[in-house]
């Protein structure tokens, strides 16, 4: 009984032995902040849950972000966060949830609501916001058109 009890003990601090020796190294991955400076084109456009795009004609549409955080709207027929030109922000860099429009002719700053993926290793960004009319949501899809 004793030879079994040995030999179990003897497992037991192999085994102890064993899976303490063992290190684990944790990558820290660095998440690269989210540069949505450029000009932006509109790929979809939903309203209220239902896609427009086929009904719009936003082929001059374009949001232009600038690096000094201003913002220019190129051919804006289309009903918009804002209609006129002036300074944007995001709320966080490395992972933006909202976007922060504010016209050079207000002190009101419009807030939406942005997703950044990934589409076919491009960045993207998904705006939601409502014009005024709370009753209509847009989900404006934007891909970037230069780097």
């Amino acid at each position: 009984m004793k030879t079994i009890q040995k030999k179990i003990f003897s497992l037991v601090i192999v085994a102890l032995v064993f899976f303490s020796s063992c290190q684990t190294e944790k990558e820290a991955l660095i998440e690269p902040p989210k540069d949505l400076s450029g000009t932006w084109r509109l790929s979809k456009i939903v309203r209220n849950n239902s896609e427009i795009t086929s009904w719009v004609d936003s082929t001059g549409f374009r949001l232009v972000l600038s690096s000094d955080n201003s913002y220019t709207l190129q051919n804006n027929n289309l009903p918009f966060i804002v209609n006129t030109n002036g300074t944007w922000s995001a709320d966080d860099p490395l992972y933006p949830f909202n976007l922060s429009f504010t016209p050079t002719d207000s002190t009101t700053t419009k807030v939406g609501g942005i997703t950044t993926p990934i589409v076919k290793g491009d960045r993207n960004f998904d705006i939601t916001f409502n014009p005024g009319c709370f009753r209509n949501i847009y989900v404006y899809s934007f891909t970037k058109i230069d780097n």
